[in-house]
């Protein structure tokens, strides 16, 4: 069983193509940095069906009770003013445990 934490992106078109490699990186390497992070992938969408989401982040967690733990990690709070920088406008989260 897992907690799979998934985020869509609108990120804006006017954001610097550097920045927004960064943010992809470092999201692709929280479960490196962050111990109870067993999965993260970060990527750009691929179809138009994403509407305004031009990103998804996936987060795998051992526990529910880590999203907040998560929350307030500093390797995610860096990261997460990063992101600030280049979307366009509000993210969308959506938070599911991964049991039958």
């Amino acid at each position: 069983m897992s907690f799979i934490h998934i985020v869509l992106l609108p990120v804006s078109p006017n954001a610097p193509q550097e920045l927004v490699d960064q943010v992809i990186a470092d999201l692709n390497r929280l479960s490196e940095q962050i111990p109870f992070v067993t999965r993260s992938s970060c990527g750009k969408t691929v179809t138009q069906r994403g509407r305004q989401y031009t990103h998804a982040l996936l987060v795998e967690l051992e526990r529910a009770e880590q999203l907040s733990e998560y929350a307030v990690h500093p390797v995610h709070q860096a990261v997460l003013a990063k992101i600030k920088a280049i979307v366009a406008e509000e993210t969308l989260a959506i938070d599911f445990s991964d049991t039958n």
